[in-house]
């Protein structure tokens, strides 16, 4: 972060009541209310306000080019990764996806074409030396578009003149219609002149009512009926061409009830964006052993090497990659997280557990992803000082703002009570 260009309280008290930061907030939370914005961590139809942190932060003017740079080659690798899935065996018994997802990703019509058009990167560390990626995340848009709006609040809050100077070039992701603007593009390109009926999101019943309401409410304002339905019930919208799929099964069973879901989107009868060869490589956090391993460094030739090593933290497979003493022994210094999972569900924090009980927990978890323990930044607020990570989507190959979340515990996740840190780029985006 830029130190002349960041508010928050005690380190920068002074400049934040010269400036406003108080009433800007204030101003912030009405607009976040008036909205109908949501915490994320309220299942179905929460009543919660999205938590907004009083503070803020423009990255610094030299580091920002470069972290864009890293970050947007990290997915290049990242789709890499994703088309070599389909033909490289050992890939496919690294990443062990369970056999009713890799059935469906091995009938891709054309998987040299695969792309993760829309993903979030979720990164740890304070500086261009010690920031690391700590997973992708192809699914779920909501605190995207949240983090989006809340940018736009701040601007719009008395603090506007101040942001004005400081980054005077609105991201992409500001944009009231962005995701839908993006969708429908996505539809024209895909289905065509075809593609003038209803949209559906397919979603499951714990998916976060407020992302899907969000989209929907962009997508009706440019005049596109909507639908919410599971994707086991896709004989019910038949007319249906477009659609966002918003999240992963969990439980790889529940796919059995997928089945005239997926057949369509192999057929090419039903379009989303990231489908199958690529939600289910791509969302599967193993992909980071992968990018870390040297083993499959012959995945992505000369191109990008910089970015891996630059952005990549130390992760490798339990039992595939790391043995279970090593993991043990460094305890401290690693983190395990299961393949499949999201919310900050599931990630073990190695320094939490005594000796004896890391042990056990290696033990039973043979298979899940090791990860170097990375620090997180902090940022002093009204109530005392927060961890926080940085945000980046990435949307069809190109970042389209940054965000970040705090929390006074180390789990930064939106579902874990975390609030939001805004998030600024001193450089055109677009």
């Amino acid at each position: 972060m830029d130190p002349e260009r960041s508010l928050g309280h005690c380190s920068a008290s002074a400049l934040a009541a010269t400036l406003g930061l108080d009433q800007a907030w204030r101003q912030v939370q009405e607009r976040v209310a008036a909205e109908s914005l949501m915490d994320l961590n309220v299942h179905g139809r929460g009543h919660n306000p999205f938590p907004v942190r009083p503070a803020l932060a423009v990255l610094h003017p030299a580091a920002e080019p470069v972290l864009r740079h890293r970050v947007q080659g990290l997915v290049e690798c990242l789709n890499q990764l994703v088309r070599q899935y389909p033909t490289d065996r050992e890939l496919q018994d690294f990443l062990a996806i369970p056999a009713r997802l890799h059935r469906w990703i091995m009938m891709e019509p054309a998987p040299e074409q695969l792309r993760v058009d829309y993903c979030r990167l979720d990164l740890l560390g304070s500086t261009l030396d010690t920031v690391r990626v700590l997973e992708f995340n192809p699914s779920s848009p909501g605190g995207v578009i949240a983090s989006g709006m809340v940018n736009r609040f701040w601007r719009a809050s008395r603090l506007g003149p101040t942001l004005a100077e400081w980054a005077p070039h609105a991201a992409p992701f500001e944009s009231e219609d962005w995701f839908a603007r993006w969708l429908l593009r996505f539809g024209r390109e895909h289905v065509g002149a075809q593609d003038q009926g209803r949209i559906a999101l397919f979603h499951s019943r714990e998916s976060t009512k407020f992302e899907l309401d969000q989209v929907r409410r962009q997508l009706t304002r440019r005049g596109r009926e909507v639908v919410e339905i599971e994707p086991c019930a896709i004989d019910s919208v038949k007319d249906v061409r477009l659609g966002y799929l918003k999240y992963i099964p969990v439980e790889p069973d529940e796919v059995r009830q997928w089945d005239h879901f997926c057949a369509r989107l192999v057929e090419g009868t039903l379009v989303v964006p990231n489908p199958l060869g690529q939600r289910w490589v791509a969302e599967n956090k193993l992909c980071l052993a992968v990018l870390s391993d040297p083993r499959f460094r012959r995945l992505f030739g000369d191109r990008n090497v910089d970015c891996l090593d630059a952005l990549v933290p130390y992760s490798r497979k339990l039992g595939d990659g790391v043995e279970g003493d090593e993991v043990v022994a460094r305890r401290e210094h690693l983190v395990l997280k299961a393949p499949y999972s999201f919310h900050g569900r599931d990630v073990l924090i190695g320094s939490e557990y005594d000796a004896r009980s890391w042990a056990q927990v290696v033990r039973e978890h043979q298979g899940w992803l090791v990860q170097e323990r990375v620090r997180a930044a902090s940022v002093e607020t009204h109530d005392g000082p927060y961890l926080h990570d940085v945000v980046v989507p990435v949307l069809e190959g190109k970042v389209i703002g940054y965000s970040a979340r705090m929390n006074n515990g180390l789990l930064l996740n939106g579902a874990q009570g975390g609030g939001a840190y805004a998030i600024f780029s001193p450089h055109s985006l677009g």
